[in-house]
């Protein structure tokens, strides 16, 4: 392992990060090709699409996280942040689980397979026992932004937990717990959190004149909307959860407006974020729709793709930067990859709306995220390995 990994956390982390992007969508191909073709090429100890969902939330999301938060968290705390001691385990469970669920997958062994959920379980335990002792270490007043941050690791260690109790036992129940806890109580309130926190900071450097809008009240309805919607799909009727989400989008689409989206495309890095916020509104709208229309599992990818996986490029490309000692702004190739993600999740919305297109609709958004995070990781990864091009230390 080169030595400059283990200078900071967002070193080790992003790497284990960028090869989270490849192998798992690298595997869905490959089943893909296999369905499309009519012979399969591969045989699974657990059923493909779940292990699909359950390898994309726990596996490509949570290192890219961790880097984000052990750099940026510090900060709003007041805090060193966590030696490669706290950090550098973390990354080898998630390389190794990652190396496990792909090996488990390919050769039909469930032994295995288990074993890599068992490693995304221990991964996120462990982050939540490394950022809590970030935050203990911490006098600041405020630290609303970190503990919830806490909060949704907590929720998501439980989902990782379900995840490996369904990987063990093959209960659907516990299947369903991980999607729900890994969607509505992690991933979501936990991007919402960050956003909360970062996105009229980073304007306000950058649009004038800017007036910041982040009211505590705004931070609270972010976590009711994300787990009053984990807990009304427990119930029997459609309807309380798709007015619940009519609301939720309502809210997310205001906040967007409010935060300035439109002035943010005078700045590409900045408007990396406040387009991929921009998801969040129409993936509530598709999630209120969805039981009165034949959406399948678009509001799902309108949240993974156009939200998660945007966002995550627009915050994990301004941290490499900044952290590497390049300019923050973001250079033309990067600008149209991000748009290019954009329209990936575009496909795969129409993928799920076009049945006759529906087969190499998933083939092409499966080969375009392969080739986008391919390019992505090609370009930053080569920062994490060496060091800062200003010489400053981290």
């Amino acid at each position: 392992m080169p030595p400059a990994l283990t200078l900071a956390p967002h070193r080790a982390l992003f790497t284990t990060g960028a090869l989270a992007t490849l192998l798992p969508m690298l595997w869905w191909l490959l089943e893909l090709l296999g369905r499309a073709s009519g012979i399969p090429l591969l045989d699974h100890p657990v059923p493909a699409m779940l292990a699909h969902g359950q390898w994309m939330l726990y596996g490509v999301f949570p290192p890219f996280m961790a880097g984000f938060i052990f750099t940026a968290g510090p900060r709003w705390l007041g805090v060193n942040g966590p030696g490669a001691r706290a950090f550098a385990p973390l990354a080898a469970a998630w390389l190794l689980g990652h190396l496990a669920t792909l090996a488990g997958l390919v050769h039909n062994w469930l032994w295995l397979y288990q074993g890599g959920q068992g490693l995304f379980a221990a991964g996120m335990l462990g982050l939540c026992g490394v950022w809590l002792g970030v935050i203990r270490q911490s006098r600041q007043p405020d630290r609303r932004h970190a503990w919830l941050v806490a909060a949704g690791f907590a929720l998501g260690a439980a989902g990782a937990l379900a995840g490996l109790g369904w990987a063990l036992t093959g209960r659907a129940e516990l299947w369903s717990a991980m999607r729900g806890l890994a969607l509505w109580g992690f991933l979501l309130p936990v991007f919402l959190t960050v956003a909360h926190r970062m996105l009229p900071f980073f304007s306000a450097n950058v649009l004038q004149p800017y007036q910041p809008w982040r009211p505590d009240g705004l931070l609270s309805a972010f976590w009711a909307g994300s787990l009053g919607h984990l807990l009304l799909s427990l119930l029997p009727w459609a309807w309380p959860l798709s007015l619940w989400d009519a609301g939720f989008a309502a809210l997310l689409g205001y906040t967007s407006w409010r935060w300035g989206v439109r002035r943010s495309l005078i700045n590409p890095l900045l408007a990396m974020l406040h387009l991929s916020f921009a998801w969040a509104a129409l993936a509530l709208a598709l999630s209120a729709l969805t039981p009165w229309l034949a959406l399948g599992a678009a509001a799902t990818h309108a949240l993974g793709i156009g939200l998660f996986a945007s966002l995550m490029m627009g915050f994990v490309s301004r941290v490499s930067l900044g952290h590497s000692g390049q300019p923050l702004r973001a250079a033309p190739w990067l600008w149209r990859l991000y748009l290019a993600l954009h329209g990936l999740a575009l496909l795969r919305l129409a993928s799920d709306w076009l049945p006759p297109f529906a087969a190499i609709g998933y083939l092409l958004t499966a080969a375009g995220w392969l080739l986008l995070w391919g390019i992505w990781c090609a370009r930053f990864v080569p920062l994490y390995c060496q060091p800062r091009a200003d010489g400053q230390p981290g």
